[in-house]
């Protein structure tokens, strides 16, 4: 036999297996389904360097998808009426259908203040989610997951936003006439 032959007979083809395994092995994990985030009980809150009426306009619009029972300004409180399942905000992560039975309920505290000589309100946002198993039994309180609650601050920020910069629009449109 020639020395080719003979190295392409004793080419060593350990290191390709252990390589090939590692990548077979390693894809199995990338397509694994990952579960949402730790659940919770109790508030999420935030607080705005904005002033109160400012902040209020901002939560009724981000409330507005929701079906309101309590809106009043001068407690500061905002209520949903009890919304079942997910008709309004579906988590990101879950891909099956809710529980019939599983209901929530919103309620937002916005609360004027003041931090270093500056406006500031805090708003709070609790959800309170409940599960009903069937008809006779009383309904379990169930942790929320926190998506909704942050979703829900983000966007009141995000409002406080676009007014500002709406409002910088128009007066510098206004100074310009």
């Amino acid at each position: 036999m020639s020395h080719v032959t003979r190295s392409i007979f004793n080419f060593n083809y350990r290191p390709f297996s252990l390589l090939t395994m590692l990548i077979l092995l390693n894809a199995c994990a990338l397509f694994e389904e990952r579960g949402g985030p730790l659940m919770y009980y109790g508030p999420r809150e935030q607080i705005f360097y904005a002033n109160f009426e400012e902040v209020w306009r901002s939560v009724n619009l981000v409330l507005q998808p929701y079906p309101l029972r309590v809106s009043n300004m001068d407690q500061g409180m905002l209520e949903t009426d009890e919304i079942r399942g997910y008709r309004v905000y579906a988590p990101p992560y879950k891909s099956e259908a809710a529980a019939s039975g599983e209901t929530y309920r919103l309620t937002l505290r916005v609360i004027k203040g003041a931090l270093s000589n500056r406006a500031a309100t805090k708003v709070t946002v609790v959800k309170d989610s409940q599960l009903r198993t069937d008809f006779f039994s009383d309904p379990k309180s169930m942790p929320s997951d926190g998506l909704e609650e942050k979703s829900l601050l983000y966007r009141i920020g995000r409002e406080i936003q676009i007014e500002r910069a709406l409002a910088k629009a128009q007066k510098k449109q206004n100074q310009s006439q």
